[in-house]
C-alpha cells in the first residue's frame, strides 16, 4: 500500500468507525488472505507478530491501524525526534507486546495543545493510537507507529488517553537471550523488541568504546559467563544521558526497553536505559548538564541519584571565574533527592559571558563513597540576550569596531565576518551545537518543527527560530529556555532545549516595517553598517504596498494558500510562504498587499505570515486615484519615527532624512513606486550605521517636481 493510499484508507475508515460503530464492525482490516478475520482494532500482538495462521492480522509496512492500545513504559524525550514506548495492558504473555510510537517533532511528554490528550502523558498512562506502521530502519530495525503522512514535522498521529495501569511486568532474561549480535539472539530478543527487559548480575562493564559503540553506549557481560555481550544504551531514552561507567565496574542488574538499531554501520540489539534507576552500578555520578536559571542561579543535572550530604556541600563546586571573585554560595539537592542540584552564586561576569562549573567529590544515593573526580562543563553565564546594544557605535574600532558594542545570540561573531559568514558566536563550528545558554523571549508562531521566539523589546536581530522544542512555544507567552545554538541552512537556530519554563502572558513585539530591498539582501555586512536580511532573520517584519507577480516557471500562477512572490517599488522581489498552511489567500498577479510575518532564512529570505490577517489589501489597492499626495511623521518627539506617505500616481520617489545644516543622513525610499500608501521607519542611524544624536531632523519627500517637508525631534 502506498503512503498516499494508506493515508486515504486511514481517514475514510476512521471516519466510518467514529460515525457508525456497526459499520465499523463490518469493515475487516487489514485486507489479506482468505484466512483473515481481523477486527478493526488490532492489538500490539497483531502489530508485532509476523503474519501466520496463528496470528493472521499483522499489518504490512505503511498500513494504517487504529485503536492500538497500550500502557506507556518509557519516553524518547530527546529533541527533536520524540516518541514513547507502550506495552499491552495485562498481557497473557510478554512476547510481541511492545512497540515504539514515533511522534516526530511533537513531545507528548510535554504539553501539546489542541490534541485529544493535550499532551503531558506520563508513565502508566493507557493510550489508544491511530497511526501508520513502519519499520525503522528497514530492514533490521524496530516496528514503529507514526502519523499517516510519515513526515516528522507534522503532528497527524491521533493519541487518546483512556486510563491508567501499572507498568507491565519486566521480562527477565539472560545475557545470551539479549546478546547484542542479532545472529546469536534474534530468536530470543526479537519477540521482546519494544518491551521492558531485565538481566540480573553480577555483571561487569566489558567494553566502553570501539566498533559499534557511540557515546554513552557500553557492553556488559555476566561474570560467570562472559561469552555473551549485551549493549546498554544510556543515551536514547535517558535525559540527561547516562554516563559511561568505568571499565570493569560492577553491575548488579540492568533493565530498560529493548530495541534494534544500527550504530556506526553495526546492527545490534540494545537495552535502552530510561534513567539512572534502570541500572545498579558501582560508579560515581557524571555531571550531564549545567545551565543558568537566572544571573545568580545555576542548575546542574547528574546521571544518577545523588548522596544528599556530598551533593549539598557547596565546597564541592567551583566557578571558572572564581579567581576573579565569583563564588558558589549555596548548593541544594532539589526535593532532597534525585539528580538535580541548584546553586546560588555571585558572579563577576556579564550575562552571556563564557563560564565553567566544576563538580567533584560527590557520591550517589546507592554508593555514597563512589566519589566523582573533577568534572567541568561550559555554559554562558546568566540570561543571554538575543541581541543587545551596549554602547554608542560611534566608538568605532577599524575595521570591525561596531561589533564591540553589540552582544547576544544574534550578534555576529567578528572572527567570521571577514570570511563572509554572519554567524552566532554561540553556535558550534559548521552545523555543530555550541555551548549551553539560557535565553528569555516571547513565543510568536509555530511553523511545523520551527517555533519562533522574539526578545521582549523586539527590533533588529531580536528574533530566532527554535527547532523541535520539548514543548510548544505558545504565541503571547514568555519563556525561559535552556538550550544550545546551531547554524543550519543559513539560519541561527535554538536546538536541544533541555528546559523550558512558561513564565506567563506577554505582549508579542510589534512588526518592524522594512523594505523588500533590505529584507531580501543576502550581503554579508562585514562592517555592520548596512540594513540587510540578516538583521531581521527570525523577527516579525512587515512590508507595504507590494505587488504580487507570477512565477517565471510553471506553474506560473501561484496556488491558493501557497507560496507567492511580491515586488516592491524599487523592483526588488521576495517570496511569501505559508510553511505549514497558515493562510488561504489565493495570490493574483497585480494584487497590492501589505504583508506581515516572520523573516525566515533558508539560503534566501522569505516572509512567513501567521494567518490571513497578516495579508492585507491596502486602501490604495481599492482606489489609487483617491489617494492624495501627503507626508506624515509620528511621533514628532521620540527616539524612532514612523513615516507615512502617499502617492496619487506612479512616479519617481525620494524620501530622505536631513539634519539642521541640510546634510542627508539616510534614504528611506528611492526609485519608481506605484500609487498607494507607504510606511517607513527611521531608527536614528545614518547611512554608515552610526547613531545620530538627539536633535531636530527634517523628512523631505520629493515626487516628480513636488516636495513635502516635515520636522521631528529625535530623543536618545
Amino acid at each position: 500500500m502506498t503512503r498516499q493510499m494508506a493515508t486515504i484508507t486511514f481517514g475514510i475508515a476512521l471516519l466510518a468507525c467514529i460515525a457508525s460503530p456497526a459499520a465499523a464492525q463490518r469493515y475487516k482490516y487489514p485486507p489479506g488472505p482468505p484466512y483473515r478475520a481481523c477486527p478493526d482494532t488490532l492489538t500490539l500482538f497483531d502489530v508485532q507478530q509476523a503474519d501466520t495462521l496463528l496470528a493472521p492480522c499483522h499489518p504490512a509496512t505503511l498500513d494504517t491501524v487504529w485503536g492500538v492500545e497500550g500502557v506507556i513504559t518509557g519516553f524518547d524525550a530527546r529533541a527533536s525526534a520524540y516518541g514513547f514506548y507502550m506495552q499491552t495492558v495485562n498481557a497473557n504473555t510478554l512476547a510481541w507486546s511492545g512497540v515504539d510510537v514515533f511522534t516526530g517533532a511533537t513531545n507528548y511528554n510535554g504539553p501539546v495543545p489542541g490534541t485529544p490528550t493535550g499532551g503531558n502523558l506520563v508513565l502508566g498512562d493507557v493510550v489508544r493510537v491511530y497511526a501508520t506502521t513502519q519499520e525503522f530502519p528497514n530492514p533490521n530495525g524496530e516496528t514503529e507507529l507514526e502519523g499517516p503522512d510519515t513526515i516528522q514535522g507534522t503532528n497527524d498521529i491521533i493519541i487518546r488517553k483512556v486510563g491508567t495501569a501499572p507498568v507491565p511486568a519486566v521480562k527477565v532474561g539472560t545475557t545470551h537471550d539479549f546478546n547484542w549480535v542479532p545472529g546469536i539472539s534474534a530468536a530470543t530478543a526479537e519477540p521482546y523488541e519494544g518491551c521492558l527487559v531485565r538481566i540480573n548480575g553480577p555483571m561487569h562493564v566489558a567494553r566502553i568504546a570501539g566498533t559499534g559503540l557511540l557515546g554513552n553506549n557500553f557492553l556488559v557481560v555476566l561474570n560467570a559467563s562472559p561469552s555473551d555481550s549485551v549493549m546498554i544504551d544510556g543515551f536514547t531514552l535517558a535525559v540527561p544521558a547516562f554516563g559511561t561507567p568505568p571499565l570493569n565496574a560492577t553491575v548488579g542488574f540492568v533493565r530498560g526497553i529493548l530495541n534494534q538499531r544500527t550504530s556506526n554501520g553495526v546492527n545490534s540489539y540494545r537495552i535502552q536505559l530510561r534513567d539512572g534507576n534502570d541500572i545498579n552500578v558501582d560508579a560515581p555520578p557524571n555531571l550531564a548538564e549545567a545551565y543558568a536559571l537566572e544571573n545568580n542561579k545555576l542548575r546542574l543535572v547528574f546521571d544518577k541519584n545523588l548522596d544528599l550530604t556530598t551533593a549539598q556541600n557547596e565546597g564541592n563546586y567551583s566557578l571558572g571565574s572564581g579567581l576573579s571573585g565569583s563564588t558558589v554560595d549555596l548548593a541544594t539537592l532539589v526535593g532532597g533527592a534525585g539528580t538535580t542540584v541548584e546553586l546560588d552564586i555571585t558572579s563577576v561576569l556579564e550575562p552571556g559571558d563564557t563560564e565553567t562549573i566544576t563538580a567533584q567529590s560527590i557520591g550517589t544515593a546507592t554508593c555514597p563513597l563512589c566519589l566523582s573526580s573533577g568534572q567541568t562543563l561550559e555554559f554562558a553565564q546568566g540570561i543571554t540576550p538575543l541581541y543587545e546594544e551596549t554602547a554608542s557605535s560611534s566608538a568605532r574600532l577599524a575595521p570591525f569596531g561596531t561589533l564591540a558594542t553589540f552582544k547576544g545570540v544574534q550578534a555576529p561573531d567578528p572572527a567570521f565576518l571577514p570570511l563572509f559568514d554572519d554567524r552566532s558566536k554561540y553556535a558550534g563550528p559548521g552545523t555543530a551545537f555550541g555551548r549551553r545558554i539560557t535565553v528569555r523571549g516571547v513565543g510568536v508562531q509555530q511553523y511545523g518543527s520551527l517555533h519562533y521566539l522574539m526578545g521582549l523589546s523586539g527590533g533588529k536581530r531580536n528574533g530566532i527560530s527554535v527547532f523541535g522544542p520539548s514543548q510548544p512555544l505558545v504565541p503571547g507567552h514568555k519563556y525561559r529556555i535552556a538550550c544550545r545554538v546551531q547554524e543550519f541552512g543559513g539560519e541561527t537556530e535554538i536546538v536541544q532545549t533541555v528546559n523550558i519554563t512558561d513564565e506567563g502572558l506577554a505582549t508579542v513585539p510589534a512588526a518592524s516595517l522594512q523594505t523588500i530591498h533590505d529584507l531580501a539582501d543576502t550581503t554579508t555586512d562585514a562592517t555592520q553598517s548596512l540594513n540587510t536580511g540578516e538583521d531581521w532573520e527570525g523577527v516579525l517584519v512587515s512590508i507595504d504596498n507590494a505587488r504580487v507577480v507570477n512565477f517565471n516557471t510553471d506553474p506560473v500562477d501561484p496556488s491558493p494558500g501557497g507560496s507567492f512572490r511580491v515586488v516592491g517599488g524599487g523592483g526588488d522581489t521576495i517570496l511569501v510562504s505559508s510553511l505549514g498552511g497558515h493562510y488561504t489567500y489565493d495570490p493574483t498577479a497585480g494584487d497590492f498587499l501589505d504583508v506581515t510575518g516572520i523573516l525566515h532564512q533558508d539560503g534566501n529570505y522569505r516572509i512567513l505570515p501567521r494567518s490571513d490577517a497578516d495579508i492585507v489589501f491596502p486602501a490604495a489597492n481599492v482606489d489609487p486615484g483617491a489617494v492624495d499626495f501627503s507626508l506624515e511623521v509620528r511621533p514628532t518627539l521620540g527616539p524612532t519615527h514612523q513615516v507615512r506617505f502617499s502617492l496619487p500616481r506612479r512616479d519617481r520617489v525620494e524620501l530622505g532624512v536631513y539634519d539642521l545644516v541640510g546634510r542627508r543622513l539616510a534614504v528611506l525610499a528611492s526609485g519608481e513606486m506605484e500609487a498607494g500608501v507607504y510606511r517607513r521607519e527611521w531608527n536614528g542611524r545614518d547611512a554608515n550605521g552610526d547613531r545620530a544624536g538627539a536633535g531636530i531632523y527634517f523628512y523631505r519627500l520629493r515626487v516628480g517636481e513636488q516636495v513635502l517637508t516635515m520636522r521631528a525631534v529625535r530623543l536618545e
